[in-house]
């Protein structure tokens, strides 16, 4: 596959902020590749784009202009051409570039995306309830998301199980909270004006409602994104949270041990501050659910060398490292340690499904995203259609 021409332009992402498309054209046709952004980032996490946009766009092209006349093979080519990448566009425009050339060299090789990664596996999604913390402007719970997934080895069940609780849930929410009103965040999940525990208590039983009429195997999960509440060495909640509104970081372990064990949590992601690797092991000692590191470990090699006896499960946002060559990287460290991977959506996604296709090609377990909002659903759908 040869590479003809390739440009870069400025769209809108799902939050209607401004992200980098790349376009190519081929032999066989053109084709597009778009990477979302974080409101809510790591520390360890590279930037996304320059401060002016305009002139990275314009910067970028005059690279663009180089790599015309490329022929692309393999994922290997891919890998290769990265690294010719200047450092300065390492972020939305590299893995913008990346994503269309995945695309186009599938279609090249008449090939599904997922199969330039690896084996197809099956992939079961992890999806929003509730959006609290940076997602809903810090209305409502500090908790930045409370989660949903099911124990399941058929995608489909899953998908029905999920939107069935999604759906109960809003049907609740309807009638018991009168500053509900339907809105939801950039992620799909819905925003209301409860506090943690009120929005732990009615998503529990909006799930054993749908686990009564289905007798599905249906999981709860928080992403409390603790780094966002942590200043000064303490943990600050707006409104009491078991009579506290203040914890130091033994207090915060225990917090969200008590959590855990009240709501049956499944999955508990960033429930400590991303500098604190030790306290991640605290919560998971003796526990059989998964610990999931995003901010922590920023889908960085070197991070997660550091700090993975202290998580099970980490998540994959290819965006947080910007190449492709570094994601497979990261999977590959993930395996050598026996990490559970989830790969996760951002904030301000675009409407591309390819994240999809990386979590069936590298082996992921889960995939994170909303279950609402048509940039979500497009993912969910891939999932659909690759099983």
């Amino acid at each position: 596959m040869e590479i003809k021409k390739a440009t870069s332009r400025k769209i809108l992402n799902a939050n209607s902020n401004f992200t980098i498309q790349v376009e190519l054209e081929t032999e066989n046709g053109t084709f597009k590749g778009s990477s979302p952004a974080g409101e809510s980032v790591s520390k360890y996490e590279v930037s996304q784009f320059s401060e002016n946009i305009d002139k990275e766009i314009e910067q970028f092209n005059a690279f663009l202009l180089s790599i015309a006349g490329k022929n692309i093979e393999s994922i290997e080519d891919i890998y290769s051409l990265e690294e010719s990448v200047p450092k300065e566009f390492i972020g939305g425009p590299s893995l913008s570039l990346s994503y269309a050339l995945v695309c186009a060299l599938a279609s090249s090789k008449r090939i599904q995306p997922y199969s330039l990664f690896g084996t197809k596996g099956l992939v079961i999604p992890v999806c929003k309830m509730l959006g609290g913390g940076m997602h809903a402007s810090n209305l409502g719970m500090d908790i930045q998301e409370i989660l949903v997934t099911t124990i399941s080895n058929d995608i489909s069940e899953s998908v029905d199980g999920t939107l069935s609780v999604y759906k109960k849930l809003k049907e609740m929410l309807k009638k018991s909270t009168a500053s509900f009103l339907g809105g939801v965040d950039p992620e799909g999940g819905f925003i209301t004006g409860l506090d943690n525990y009120e929005s732990l208590k009615i998503v529990k039983k909006a799930a054993e409602e749908v686990i009564k009429q289905k007798s599905l195997d249906i999981r709860l999960g928080v992403d409390m994104a603790a780094s966002t509440f942590y200043k000064d060495g303490r943990y600050h909640y707006k409104r009491p949270f078991y009579g506290k509104e203040t914890l130091d970081r033994g207090e915060q372990v225990d917090l969200v041990r008590k959590v855990s064990e009240e709501f049956d949590l499944y999955y508990v992601e960033d429930p400590v501050d991303e500098t604190l690797p030790d306290d991640y092991g605290e919560v998971l000692k003796g526990s059989a659910r998964l610990v999931v590191g995003d901010d922590l470990t920023a889908t960085k090699t070197e991070r997660l060398e550091k700090v993975y006896k202290n998580i099970n499960a980490t998540l994959v946002k290819p965006n947080q490292v910007g190449l492709l060559s570094a994601v497979k990287d990261y999977f590959e460290m993930t395996k050598k340690h026996n990490l559970i991977t989830v790969v996760s959506h951002r904030s301000e996604e675009t409407n591309m499904s390819i994240i999809s296709d990386i979590a069936a090609g590298n082996g992921a377990k889960y995939l994170k995203v909303g279950i609402n909002r048509g940039e979500r659903v497009e993912k969910i759908n891939r999932l659909l259609e690759i099983k």
